[in-house]
């Protein structure tokens, strides 16, 4: 069982909600993406502040000023990789038991102006669940010693996958459940409002059955959840899965 906090981390860096998408083929390999969308991340961030200064100007107009921002030096079609390993540091990046991990990932940006969308994010190829959780700790590692905390006390998120050729499952344990009132969850509660993690998973078969009341949809091989970060976040809401296949 692995602790991991880098999923947290991530959403708070980009102020947008976040995407983990699971490949699994029948053996157990697979890859693991985790993704956020830079367009509705900076509409997010930069609507109140605009309209502020264009009180008269409707939403959807603040919308598109952005969004031809955004899209005013890149081509209309995205599709890009990022060397990662030149942003870990010399400790991480030169040992031989980590260099696995930095071999099998990649970061990425894909996207469309047509289709309204910029998606960043990383990949990783695992062999086994085993080795997803063990690449999941390892970025969690990663991120505490590039300081990626942003001087808040996250708790620790202790996950474990499991897969047997007919299921998988994933559950989640929280070291501690944020009160409401800490210091830490009322920027939590600012920085993250309206926040979502959608989880979704592409099964080898066609799905019989899923657990879970955040399950957003079922249909052939795949299953897509939803959860609410916050109440995640303040043990309102549980992330653990079980699908049978």
């Amino acid at each position: 069982m692995k602790k991991i906090k880098f999923l947290i981390l991530l959403v708070l860096c980009s102020c947008a909600s976040i995407t983990e998408e699971i490949y699994l083929n029948n053996d157990g390999s697979g890859e693991y993406l985790v993704y956020t969308d830079v367009i509705s991340s900076t509409r997010g961030m930069m609507v109140g502040m605009m309209s502020s200064i264009y009180p008269d100007a409707s939403e959807d107009s603040l919308m598109q000023i952005i969004d031809a921002q955004i899209w005013a030096d890149m081509p209309d079609e995205v599709d890009s990789l990022i060397d990662y390993s030149s942003r870990v540091p010399d400790s991480i990046r030169n040992d031989p038991d980590k260099q696995k991990y930095l071999e099998r990932m990649e970061m990425f940006m894909k996207g469309s102006k047509k289709e309204g969308f910029l998606n960043s994010g990383m990949s990783y190829r695992f062999s086994s669940v085993a080795e997803l959780e063990d690449f999941l700790g390892f970025m969690s590692e990663n991120q505490s010693a590039t300081g990626g905390g942003m001087g808040m006390d996250l708790p620790n998120v202790n996950v474990r996958y499991s897969y047997d050729g007919t299921s998988f499952s994933r559950s989640t344990i929280m070291d501690e459940v944020l009160d409401m009132n800490d210091s830490t969850m009322t920027m939590l509660n600012t920085l993250l409002e309206g926040s979502k993690s959608r989880l979704i998973i592409h099964l080898p078969r066609k799905v019989k059955k899923a657990t879970n009341g955040q399950l957003v949809e079922k249909k052939g091989k795949d299953v897509i959840y939803e959860f609410d970060l916050i109440k995640v976040l303040n043990g309102e809401q549980s992330t653990d899965v079980k699908i049978e296949f």
